[in-house]
């Protein structure tokens, strides 16, 4: 399967998916976000660097108050440094949990435990041991992500993300991003 159709795939699971989100109230919504991914791998950094730029899109509830919701994320995680050339697309379901709710709030913190599959497209000189790796599969992630919600648009979250090794390689890192609800389904 290759990376247009996984794209389409997930782009389609997170856009119906939160019609079916359980929640208290309705109130279901599409967000974007943007942000850096800071691998934990020392190997990634020396041979792609310290930061990678990340884009996502997931499933949103914005009904309030409301103790939680099941939420789909999609994100495109990519780096090119050195020669060297990352991608990985997580897809994951995560269960959304707000501290604090009651109507009027307008900062919510929340946590998110999720799980999910990453397809991962790489090719990695790597220039402490002068070896070639190059694959293009699926694998497994799972993770925790915390943030705030800003009244019902703006989030901003940290996320570890946990990643299948594949080829030696660990993929896992930290994630800060800003999601902004683009609008309300």
């Amino acid at each position: 399967m290759n990376t247009k159709s996984l794209t389409a795939i997930a782009v389609l699971a997170t856009a119906v998916s939160p019609a079916f989100a359980q929640q208290s109230t309705s109130g279901s919504g599409l967000g974007v976000a943007v942000g850096i991914f800071l691998p934990s791998s020392t190997q990634l950094k020396n041979d792609l660097g310290s930061q990678f730029l990340t884009f996502g899109l997931s499933g949103t509830s914005t009904a309030r108050p409301s103790e939680g919701a099941i939420t789909p994320e999609y994100s495109l995680i990519f780096a090119n440094g050195n020669g060297n050339k990352l991608f990985i697309l997580p897809f994951t379901y995560g269960y959304e949990y707000h501290f604090g709710i009651g109507a009027g709030k307008k900062i919510l913190p929340y946590v998110r435990p999720f799980l999910g599959v990453a397809y991962y497209d790489y090719s990695i000189n790597d220039f402490a041991s002068g070896q070639h790796l190059a694959s293009k599969q699926l694998g497994a992630t799972y993770g925790l992500e915390a943030g705030i919600i800003f009244g019902k648009k703006i989030k901003l979250s940290a996320t570890y993300n946990y990643f299948t090794q594949t080829d030696g390689l660990s993929f896992n890192g930290l994630s800060l991003s800003a999601q902004y609800t683009l609008f309300n389904l």
